[in-house]
């Protein structure tokens, strides 16, 4: 069925209008076959209806014969004149939802279940299997996006020849900053996603500015880079709008003084001063703070203890707070931050930062199928009308970067 929707692609595209469309995403979402975030993008970063169609073709032709099937169906009860003159059979006997009811044991049947056919329910394709949470891409599903995007994505080089390097660098204990409860289950969170994605993790903690200059700029040094395909850079510490703390930094009126620039880190690993890195995809994650206090019984990550005379009132209890913004002209380089630009982020001194936490969540879920950016898109929505928004403050990348878990 697959290879019937993608037969029918154009002509889905030149025949449809903003009502198919419409009704088509709903449909979708209710059959729980896009999810939230993906029909929100469809709808939303697309101004027209056949770039619309395009896209959502090609988002449920990539989830299988299972999902094609059901678009097909769709079209076929929404558009009979696009149907007929597409050929298009409607339904025979019933709705889908209606002919899975007919065929599964009436006790096993409720109204409130999904519409996918019984084999794309509460089941895995045997190929998707998890290793530590993490999906892998099966070699079927790589093949398939790598003909599918051919030059439009970044090449991975195989398993048994790549040398992959991660850093982390984590502060939590300053010597006049708070101390940054919570921060050690983020660094093993990362650590063993990291880990699990093929990446051997440099991981320190507790480092000067000085200290983090220098080992940006040894990692940035490694040999091992000229055998990797891609890196991650993850910086956790208090910080202020366009610094990153280290453990010797100090308040003043004008803000961190003797705190790391975050040019710094483009400036480290850019083209010119790390060619061992040149035009592979380096992924920077900055979980630091910076923002005006809230009203809440929180503990903050900008560089001063919050203020005594706060309530506690929050749907997560004791939660803390962090923000950064980027700005750096590069190539191959895509930033997410845990927050907009002078606003605050919440961490959870016993959980660690729910940033950190949905980050993981989204990126062991979809990396076997997503692209990286819409992997941080995700978790973007994830957080609609929440505390805090996270968002891509520089992002060069050239082409689609996929993790590809497990090849």
């Amino acid at each position: 069925m697959a290879d019937q929707l993608h037969a029918l692609r154009k002509g889905l595209v030149e025949g449809c209008n903003k009502a198919l469309v419409k009704a088509l995403l709903d449909d979708l979402l209710d059959g729980k076959i896009l999810n939230d975030g993906e029909v929100e993008y469809i709808d939303e970063e697309n101004r027209v209806s056949s770039d619309k169609m395009r896209v959502l073709v090609d988002s449920v032709r990539k989830k299988g014969d299972a999902s094609s099937n059901f678009l097909i169906q769709r079209v076929a009860i929404r558009d009979s004149m696009l149907s007929a003159k597409l050929g298009i059979t409607a339904p025979t006997e019933l709705p889908l939802s209606k002919q899975e009811t007919k065929a599964e044991p009436p006790s096993q049947k409720t109204p409130s279940e999904s519409p996918l056919p019984k084999q794309e329910q509460n089941v895995k394709p045997p190929s998707q299997t998890t290793i530590n949470g993490i999906t892998l891409c099966s070699k079927e599903e790589y093949e398939r996006i790598s003909t599918e995007e051919r030059d439009h994505i970044y090449s991975i080089k195989p398993r048994e020849e790549r040398t992959r390097l991660a850093l982390i660098i984590c502060n939590v204990k300053f010597e006049h900053c708070t101390l940054r409860n919570g921060a050690e289950c983020d660094v093993d969170g990362m650590e063993k996603l990291l880990e699990g994605l093929g990446y051997k993790v440099v991981k320190k903690t507790n480092l000067t500015v000085q200290e983090m200059r220098e080992t940006m700029k040894d990692f940035a040094a490694e040999e091992k880079h000229m055998t990797s395909d891609s890196t991650f850079l993850v910086f956790m510490s208090h910080g202020q709008r366009d610094v990153i703390c280290g453990t010797d930094s100090q308040e003043s009126k004008e803000g961190a003084i003797n705190a790391l620039h975050v040019d710094e880190i483009f400036s480290t690993f850019n083209n010119k001063n790390c060619r061992v890195l040149r035009d592979k995809p380096k992924i920077i994650i900055i979980q630091a703070c910076r923002g005006s206090e809230r009203s809440l019984a929180l503990v903050s990550d900008s560089t001063c203890a919050p203020p005594s005379d706060v309530e506690e009132n929050l749907e997560d209890d004791a939660l803390e707070h962090d923000a950064m913004r980027m700005l750096q002209k590069e190539t191959d380089f895509i930033c997410f931050c845990s927050t907009t630009p002078d606003t605050v982020s919440w961490r959870d001194p016993t959980k660690g930062s729910l940033f950190i936490l949905r980050l993981i969540e989204q990126i062991k879920k979809d990396a076997h199928r997503f692209s990286i950016e819409d992997i941080f898109r995700n978790v973007q929505f994830s957080f609609k009308n929440k505390v805090q928004m996270p968002t891509q403050e520089r992002k060069t990348l050239l082409k689609k970067f996929y993790l590809f878990p497990g090849i």
